[in-house]
């Protein structure tokens, strides 16, 4: 069944990130001429089936295996030795990468990783479940005008500079501040990321200017990094990553003027997180076990087990508001086939006050206590289902609840991690 074509379309996870972004970018991008990353860094990942084999991806959009044409934008910062790596995992596929990168794209240094490392270190029993990838602090040296840009890698003499003039005072930090090691030479370090600049070369494009000059001509399709609530603002601060993750930062991400898009949200159908941080609906207990090892919720950069609770409507009714989402995905559906009985949070009480919304508090958050509403589970397996009057009576029901709950259509639903075990509604 053909996809219609919306012009201009974000995709954005309405949750902690992990929702299945990466097989519908895959999915829907054959329907667009283009596909644009638009913020973060490595510390993304997207697991994607194509028939047996399963690919990760942390930088390149998943689009990329349609033979279409992928951009990075400015605001999304690059760790060059990843980045090769995925271009040569997509040769040897037998893919000529149709990939662009913007040269305004910030450059994650091996010091960057270091100060992440021994950041988290210091934090002691207060960590807050970093990868120690550096991405935080390469934005942090993109806002305070330090940062090393891809154009650099290319030019010797600025990247040189680049070097020098912050070399000494982040092996002070390492060493003085964190009393860690800093086994870093300038030296090779400046080499390094001159063999990388010669690599990524080819690829360096206008991308924004681009954009800009064929919005009236081209679609494009703009993926977001991560989820709604790991957005440094409106997520569940300081639990977040260093930059917007919301549908609206496309725009400025990508260097575009006010635009109308449409938004598709990712829902899962349960809820998951990576590392600390509050979680209302967890679920430390057999049913959270199960939906670990059923959804096979591990990292797809860490490796590290996600953690799992009930569906939160209160989440992501929130999400969609800050999103301004108009048409919902759900994923991974028959994770749930087999429960007896399934639990979809409708409310919070806070103090013993009914609140509508996630709290902006911080420490308000280990407070909430959920209002459920329990539904009825279903034992069929639906992994094979092509359509929804086929599903199960009271899977259909799950899924009209959280519709009639949220007030906006659901457009997808995805019952399994390849292309086809999609539900496409009309």
């Amino acid at each position: 069944m053909a996809i219609k074509r919306i012009d201009h379309t974000v995709v954005i996870g309405l949750q902690w990130g992990d929702e299945g972004k990466g097989k519908f970018i895959d999915f829907l991008a054959n329907q667009f001429d283009g596909t644009v990353r638009f913020n973060g860094g490595n510390n993304a990942g997207h697991s994607v089936k194509v028939g047996q084999t399963t690919l990760h991806f942390s930088l390149i959009p998943s689009a990329i295996l349609r033979k279409k044409p992928v951009y990075i934008s400015q605001a999304v910062v690059i760790n060059p030795k990843i980045l090769t790596k995925e271009i040569k995992m997509i040769q040897k596929l037998g893919i000529k990468p149709k990939l662009k990168l913007d040269p305004r794209c910030h450059v994650v240094m091996p010091y960057h990783q270091l100060l992440d490392t021994a950041s988290e270190i210091s934090k002691g029993a207060g960590k807050t479940g970093s990868l120690k990838l550096g991405i935080g602090f390469c934005y942090e040296d993109r806002t305070n005008r330090a940062g090393v840009r891809l154009n650099d890698l290319t030019v010797p003499k600025i990247l040189r500079q680049r070097l020098e003039a912050v070399w000494q005072l982040k092996k002070l930090r390492v060493t003085k501040t964190y009393n860690q090691p800093f086994a870093l030479d300038l030296e090779k370090t400046f080499k390094r990321m001159r063999r990388y600049g010669k690599l990524l070369k080819p690829y360096i494009f206008p991308v924004s200017e681009y954009l800009q000059q064929n919005l009236a001509q081209k679609s494009f399709l703009f993926e977001s990094a991560q989820g709604t609530y790991l957005d440094f603002v409106f997520g569940s601060y300081p639990y977040t990553v260093a930059y917007h993750t919301l549908a609206s930062s496309a725009l400025p991400d990508c260097g575009l003027p006010p635009i109308h898009l449409d938004v598709l949200g990712l829902v899962k159908a349960y809820v998951t997180r990576v590392g600390g941080g509050p979680f209302p609906t967890e679920l430390n207990n057999k049913i959270g076990a199960f939906l670990q090892q059923r959804g096979h919720e591990f990292g797809t950069v860490s490796g590290r087990p996600r953690r799992c609770g009930w569906l939160d409507l209160v989440l992501i009714k929130n999400a969609c508001n800050l999103n301004g989402v108009n048409q919902l995905i759900l994923t991974k559906l028959d994770v749930l086939s087999g429960l007896e009985s399934i639990k979809i949070a409708t409310g919070y009480s806070l103090k013993r006050k009914k609140i509508t919304t996630p709290p902006a508090n911080e420490n308000d958050w280990s407070k909430i206590k959920p209002h459920y509403l329990t539904l009825p589970g279903w034992q069929e397996d639906i992994s094979h289902i092509k359509q929804f009057h086929l599903l199960p009576k009271n899977c259909q029901q799950f899924v009209n609840k959280i519709k009639s709950i949220l007030q906006i259509p659901i457009k997808y639903i995805s019952v399994g991690p390849d292309r086809k075990q999609t539900i496409i509604l009309n």
